[in-house]
This record gives structure tokens, C-alpha cells and sequence, in this order.
């Protein structure tokens, strides 16, 4: 993709301070001017020399304006060089001279050029002090030209920072003065820059709008290039739209272009980009064929970069289809790759990836010592986002062993790390962790914590619009409610939460909120309710051709038959649970069908079918080390034992399940367990807790 490279058009100008206008003495006007053709030229060093000498000449004259000139092109050369402290220097000398001769105009350009220094140096506050007094003196001159860089900066230090909302603002003040400066190329460079902060702040629409403006004014200038990069931009909106159709077009053109130009990097990004759709098309055999173009491109380019490029996208696309043995191979190619080449950010980025086969596979213990790895590449970066992220995976990986306090812990410095990052994202990524943070609090049966965490990821959810978001801290905050005894609170979040999904219009997100809140109303004693939210969820399943969905939406049908005394009804319901787990070779789904099978043998009173079905449910929870499930085939094995006046029998369960929930619970003294199933990053943890 093309959003992150050619982004920012940060203005590293010189100072519009009259130098080639204004009539110079005659003996140190060729230092001057040869001076600012070798910086033109990129020739630094021999320009400070020359403006060394400028400076030497006026002071000898005492011109100070001479001298101001010649320390701001002293500045702008240590700029050039990245010698951003040495820059500073000179330019707040420059600054001291143009307020002592009074030269608003070329005080504007030097606070700008501070800005510009400091901001480099991480000073963002001075650098934001000194782009605002730029744009007060530029607007105090009404210099439109000097106003426009102003604006422009200003969008550009938000931009830098993730500070979306802030950067809009500065952007469309310049456009709004674009007629009166004629220059086009630099109005289709804020146009870009605009549609990147709407993308980010996820207005996908408005990214589209000035994504189209800078396409328009890249055709009226002929500019192939930069068409080729709106192009781009403009697919990839329409892709996080969903409009997968104009995406590929939007691509395809960039291809073109890209070919036409005989510009093999902007080929590699549509190439990329092109398989990324057909990801998301769910077109997986059509993606490997773009990122396989991808990597014959790099062998051919000898571009050892671009082949760690396709060999992680090629790594991600076989992940997808858990093909992990592939997934693995490419992301080992990929690591070896970046090792090769000393590139450290290219080797963290690898082992999160690796990281990430591991966590699809089960594979916890190396998917914990690759995220190690990472998060120690990550400490030599002095990067606090990739720190932030690592320890926030971390966190999940030890919820997903089940070892909740280790995670909290991990989480919380995740927490603490996101307190040195400013923008949206970052915003996000602690609404995200307050989620994972109330997850681990309710897995330990500490509602009240994890409501509390809930309520804040919901506020920053709310805050940022995130959607998706908002619907997850709904889910959880209905569950902590539910488990807590607070029905009515439950219900409330639920509703919301559904409301949301319908919002989303995602399919599985709808189905999931009307299995939950069928599941809430049995619990509330409103069947009718809970039935026709269930057959809703069971409708969706099989729109979508969703089996397993189809077998939970029949299992939570059958429980609510179950309560409603309509055992028949309930027995069917179960059997098609069991039909379809056994179809997709699902054994928890099966061990949760005998289960339930069986509790309504129990309750029809054919005791001997019950045990049939508990110990089948026994069997299944022993294979997959179920504690919960082997807990609960015990204690149904002990009730129907005991009806059958087999005591003995009755006695061995009832003790082996309360053994089994002393090992859960770590206390004695219960009769029933319920079962709370977590959806976090598509890995299913088994919680259990009291009723």
C-alpha cells in the first residue's frame, strides 16, 4: 500500500526572507547565491561553507538582515543533514536578528523552520508553539503563500502524530485559500493528506472524496506518478468499504501505471494490494497468485526486502486457511531474510508473525518465547508502540493457558507503555486492553472488576465511534451483569449490543448477539422471547450455511424446550446438535449435545438413556482434559445413579465430581456449574465459575 509512504509532504523550506530580491553589496553576493545552488543541488556541506563565509562577510559589514539570511541557510543545511540541534541553533540565532530589524516576514519562516527542527528532536511542544506563531504572523502579514505552509505544517506535525481530528482542520483551511495560490501540485498533496487522516479516522467516504480530488489534479498535470498513487489510495478506501469491486479496479489501474513507468516498486505495491482484496473476497487461491507475482518480481528485482514482503503476506494467506506447516515455512523465510540484511524492525515484525502460527496452533510456549523475541527487538527500537503491542499479546497468550493473573499483569504494562503514545490508535489499543483486562477479571470470577474495565472500554469505544468496538464491551458487560444476578442491567447490554451488530450488519456478530440474548431471556423466564431470538440466530446459520452456529442456535433452542417442560421438542433439538458436531468433527460440541441429551433423559425419567448419553459425555470430556465438562458428566452420572437406586455408583461420581470441582472452583460445597465460553481473537477459552 501507498498511505504510509507518501503521506506526510513535511516542508523543509528555506526562509522566505527576500534573498534573491532584495540588492546585496556586490563583494558577498556570489557566496550567497552559490551558497544556495549547491543546497539545490543537495551538496550540503560545500553550501555551509559557502554561507559560513556569507555570514563572515556580514558581519564584517554589519548587516544584520545579511546575517540573519546567513543563519537561517545555515539552519536549513544542518536541517538537511539531520543535524537537528545544530539547525536549532542557527535558526534561533536567525530568529534573535529578524525580531531586532523588525522582519515579521522572515520571523514567519524562521518559527516554521524551528517548528520543523524541533519536531524532528521530539520537542513537540516547542515545535507546535513555533508552527502557531508562524501561522499568527503569516495571517498578521495576510501572506497567503506563507499562510498556506503554515496550515499545511500544522496538518502535517498532527498528522505525524495520529492526531487525525486535529490535522483535518489545518488541511481544509488550505484548500479554502488553494485558489488564490494557483499551485496545483501542492493542492493534490494536501488532498492526499486529507484523504489519509479521514482513513485513518475511518470516514472511508470522505477519504474517497479527496482521494478523487487528488486523482483529478494528478490528470490535469499530467502526473503519472501521482496519479498512480491516488489510484492506490483510492483502492485501498474502497476496500475498508467493503466495495471489493472498485477496489480491484482502483488496483488494477495502478498496475497499469505502474507498468507503463516501468516503476517495479509501484507494481510490487499492486500486486500486493490486489492479493489483499482477493483475502477479503475469501478468494485465497486468486490472493497466493498475486503475492507468488510478488515474489518472482523481488527474485527478479533482487530486492531482498520485497521478498521478506511476500513472504509474509504469503505466510498470513496460509494461515487464513490453516495450512500452518506453509504459514510457518514463509514467516521462517521471511525472519531469515530480515536477519540477513541486520533490518531489526523486519525481524520484530517476523517474529510477531510467527508468533501469531503459533497462538492458531495451540502452541502457546512458542508463541510466547517469539513474542520474548520480539518485545526485546522491540527495547533496542526504543519503539514504544511495538513495546505496547508485545506485552499486550503477551497478555492474551497467558489468558489463553489460563494463567489470568500472569495476564493482568502483562496487560497493565501494556497499559502503562500506551501512556507515551498519543493519537487515536492509541487510544484504541488501551480501550482494547481494558477489554482484555475485564475478560481476566471475569474469568477469575472478580465481576465487579471486569465491569469496571467493560464500562471504560465502552467509553473509549464511544469516543473513538468504533463500532465493532462497542459491540464486544456490550457483550462483556452483559456478561458480568449476568453473572453478578443483574438481570435486568444484562438485558439492557445485550439489547445494545444487538443494536450494534444490526449497525455492523455482520452476520456472525447478529447471530452471536441473538444467541446470547435468547440464552438471557431463559434464564429470565420470558421462553417466547428467548425462542424467537434463538430461531433468529438459527436462521442466520443457515442463510450463511454456518453448521457449527446452526448447532449452537439448536442447542440453545433445546435448553429453553428443556425449561419449558416440552421435552420432545427439547430431545430433537439436541439430536441435531450432536448430528451436526459429529458432521464437523467438533468433540466439545458433542460431549455439549450427550450432555444435554442426556439431562432430558433425566428429566423424562428414562434414567437408563441418561447414563447412555453421560457416559458418552464423560468419555468425550476426559479426551479433551475438559475439567468443567468431566465435572458436570460426574455430577449427572451421580443424580441418575442415585434415581436408579445404584448408591454405591451414585456415591464414586458425586465424590469424583466434587474432587474434579475442587480443582476448578478450588473450594467445595457446590452443585452446579455454568459454563461461559469467550470469543478473544478467535481462541476459545473455557471459564468456569459458581452460580
Amino acid at each position: 500500500m501507498w498511505l504510509s509512504d507518501e503521506t506526510l509532504e513535511v516542508n523543509f523550506y528555506f526562509p522566505a526572507n527576500g534573498i534573491l530580491i532584495l540588492p546585496l553589496p556586490l563583494p558577498f553576493s556570489s557566496p550567497l547565491s552559490t551558497g544556495i545552488i549547491h543546497q539545490m543541488k543537495g551538496d550540503y556541506e560545500t553550501a555551509l561553507k559557502l554561507h559560513k563565509t556569507h555570514l563572515s562577510i556580514a558581519q564584517e559589514l554589519t548587516d544584520y538582515a545579511a546575517q540573519g539570511r546567513a543563519y537561517g541557510n545555515m539552519g536549513n543545511a544542518y536541517n538537511a543533514l539531520g543535524a537537528f540541534d545544530q539547525a536549532v541553533r542557527y535558526h534561533r540565532q536567525e530568529l534573535q536578528i529578524s525580531m531586532e530589524v523588525n522582519d515579521r516576514a522572515s520571523q514567519a519562516s524562521t518559527h516554521g523552520n524551528l517548528a520543523v527542527a524541533y519536531q524532528a528532536l521530539g520537542a513537540h511542544d516547542r515545535a507546535l508553539q513555533h508552527y502557531q506563531n508562524h501561522l499568527n504572523i503569516a495571517r498578521e502579514l495576510r501572506d497567503v503563500q506563507s499562510e498556506a505552509r503554515a496550515l499545511g505544517n500544522l496538518g502535517n506535525f498532527h498528522c505525524s502524530r495520529g492526531e487525525f481530528p486535529q490535522a483535518v482542520p489545518y488541511y481544509e483551511q488550505y484548500l479554502r485559500l488553494s485558489p488564490d495560490l494557483q499551485d496545483m501540485e501542492s493542492e493534490g498533496k494536501v488532498c492526499h493528506n486529507l484523504g489519509y487522516a479521514h482513513y485513518c479516522l475511518g470516514s472511508y467516504q470522505d477519504a474517497i472524496k479527496y482521494y478523487e480530488q487528488d486523482l483529478a489534479l494528478a490528470k490535469d498535470l499530467h502526473d503519472k506518478l501521482s496519479q498512480a498513487k491516488a489510484y492506490c489510495n483510492l483502492g485501498l478506501a474502497f476496500k475498508a468499504l467493503g466495495n471489493f469491486t472498485k477496489a480491484e479496479e482502483c488496483q488494477k489501474y495502478l498496475l497499469s501505471l505502474a507498468q507503463s513507468l516501468n516503476n517495479a516498486q509501484a507494481r510490487f505495491r499492486a500486486l500486493g494490494n490486489l492479493g489483499d482484496i482477493f483475502v477479503c473476497k475469501k478468494d485465497v487461491t486468486g490472493a497466493i497468485q498475486f503475492y507468488e507475482q510478488q515474489l518472482a518480481l523481488a527474485h527478479q528485482m533482487k530486492e531482498r526486502r520485497m521478498e521478506a514482503c511476500a513472504y509474509a503476506s504469503l505466510g498470513a494467506t496460509y494461515r487464513l486457511v490453516q495450512k500452518y506447516d506453509k504459514s510457518l515455512g514463509y514467516h521462517t523465510q521471511e525472519l531469515e531474510v530480515y536477519q540477513e540484511l541486520g533490518d531489526v524492525p523486519g525481524e520484530c515484525k517476523a517474529h510477531g508473525h510467527l508468533a501469531a502460527v503459533y497462538m492458531a496452533l495451540g502452541k502457546y510456549a512458542m508463541a510466547f518465547k517469539s513474542y520474548e523475541e520480539q518485545l526485546e527487538l522491540g527495547r533496542r527500537l526504543k519503539d514504544p508502540g511495538i513495546e505496547a503491542q508485545v506485552y499486550g499479546n503477551m497478555g492474551i497468550t497467558k489468558m489463553n493457558v489460563g494463567v489470568m493473573e500472569e495476564a493482568i499483569g502483562y496487560l497493565e504494562q501494556q497499559l502503562a507503555t500506551l501512556q507515551q503514545l498519543s493519537g487515536n490508535e492509541a487510544v484504541l489499543d488501551r480501550g482494547r486492553a481494558y477489554g482484555n483486562l475485564g475478560d481476566c477479571y471475569e474469568a477469575l470470577g472478580d465481576f465487579e472488576e471486569a465491569i469496571k474495565y467493560y464500562d471504560q472500554y465502552l467509553s473509549v469505544a464511544q469516543s473513538l465511534n468504533r463500532m465493532q468496538d462497542q459491540e464486544k464491551a456490550y457483550r462483556g458487560l452483559g456478561n458480568g451483569h449476568r453473572a453478578m444476578g443483574n438481570l435486568q442491567q444484562s438485558l439492557v447490554c445485550f439489547e445494545k449490543r444487538l443494536v450494534v451488530a444490526h449497525e455492523l450488519g455482520e452476520c456472525g456478530g447478529k447471530a452471536q448477539a441473538y444467541g446470547e440474548l435468547g440464552a438471557l431471556h431463559s434464564q429470565l423466564g420470558n421462553y417466547e422471547q428467548a425462542i424467537s431470538c434463538l430461531e433468529r440466530q438459527l436462521g442466520i446459520a443457515r442463510d450463511t450455511q454456518d453448521r457449527p452456529l446452526e448447532g449452537d442456535a439448536s442447542c440453545g433452542l433445546g435448553v429453553v424446550y428443556q425449561s419449558m417442560g416440552e421435552y420432545e421438542t427439547a430431545l430433537r433439538c439436541h439430536q441435531s446438535d450432536l448430528e451436526i458436531a459429529e458432521e464437523t468433527g467438533s468433540p466439545a460440541r458433542q460431549g455439549r449435545a450427550y450432555g444435554n441429551l442426556g439431562l432430558t433423559y433425566e428429566s423424562l425419567g428414562n434414567y437408563e438413556r441418561a447414563v447412555v448419553f453421560q457416559e458418552q459425555h464423560l468419555s468425550v470430556a476426559a479426551q479433551t482434559n475438559d475439567l468443567a465438562a468431566k465435572t458436570l458428566a460426574y455430577g449427572s452420572l451421580g443424580r441418575t445413579h442415585h434415581a436408579l437406586q445404584n448408591y454405591s455408583q451414585a456415591v464414586m461420581y458425586l465424590q469424583e465430581g466434587e474432587w474434579w470441582g475442587w480443582g476448578i472452583e478450588g473450594r467445595m460445597g457446590y452443585s452446579y456449574i455454568y459454563i461461559y465460553i469467550l470469543y478473544n481473537n478467535n481462541t476459545v477459552l473455557h471459564r468456569v465459575h459458581r452460580l
